[in-house]
């Protein structure tokens, strides 16, 4: 029997590319039900949701609550047997894109999928770290409270859920999602990744249990108001995993978008 599938998109602040991620996802016959949370937008997010009337389901909060948090709040809502996880901020979205994501766990062989972005063979560095899941809601359900307060970490702790024989990572090939410096002016796309990269590294502290000052000094990243000096941050972080991490995801992001950072 064909398995009912929620797509749940949360959505902050995407005015330039969520009516195509929506459209796509409302054409695709694996797909059942939308449901789209906008989580605070103050762009135009909400005003173009709200044109695809019941074609959608809209849970909309006037404040901001957290990726983790708009998507329990679509797991709560969904109606699907399956749940899939898409960002609203791809430009390519394609029904290829789906198939690859959805048809692990459409097939009963994995309990996990990451689709991860793709221009070749070759496993992306941040594989772990993408938006477009796939799984079971029964396997979400026992973990909506814990999920709920991770925030940006919410993919570092979903990773924690299944082995890795039960997880499946497919590469969604030339599947492209907007950089921050191409959706918000400098000042604001460097808050904005910098607050991502925090929580993404306080998650990974709770799972390896850090030490206090490291802690601490996670904090002060979020506050650092140049490169030199978030260089200097990352250098006193302790736990070497987190301090990778924030040398890998953020710095190799900076170089990747040097442009941007030129007024930094």
């Amino acid at each position: 029997m064909k398995k009912f599938v929620s797509a749940i998109v949360p959505v902050f602040n995407e005015e330039k590319t969520v009516a195509g991620v929506i459209e796509v996802l409302l054409k695709n016959p694996l797909i059942n039900e939308v449901i789209c949370i906008n989580d605070g937008s103050t762009d135009k997010s909400l005003e173009i949701l709200k044109k695809f009337n019941h074609s959608i389901q809209l849970i909309d909060f006037e404040k901001n609550r957290g990726k983790s948090y708009a998507l329990v709040e679509g797991i709560k809502k969904a109606k699907g047997e399956v749940i899939t996880f898409i960002d609203a901020d791809l430009t390519n979205l394609s029904n290829v894109h789906l198939k690859d994501l959805l048809e692990p766990v459409l097939e009963s062989k994995f309990r996990a999928v990451l689709g991860y972005p793709s221009s070749g063979w070759m496993p992306d560095p941040f594989s772990n770290l993408t938006g477009e899941r796939a799984y079971y809601k029964k396997d979400l359900t026992p973990h909506l409270d814990k999920m709920a307060k991770t925030k940006f970490g919410v993919e570092i702790f979903l990773n924690g859920l299944f082995p890795e024989d039960q997880t499946k990572k497919v590469p969604l090939k030339q599947l492209r999602g907007l950089y921050k410096y191409e959706k918000r002016n400098s000042t604001n796309a460097f808050k904005e990744y910098l607050g991502e990269a925090v929580e993404i590294a306080q998650e990974i502290g709770r799972r390896e249990g850090l030490l206090p000052r490291d802690y601490q000094i996670i904090g002060q990243i979020a506050k650092v108001t140049n490169l030199k000096e978030l260089k200097n941050k990352i250098k006193e972080i302790a736990n070497k995993n987190v301090r990778r991490f924030l040398e890998k995801y953020v710095l190799n992001y900076i170089k990747m978008a040097q442009g941007w950072w030129k007024s930094f």
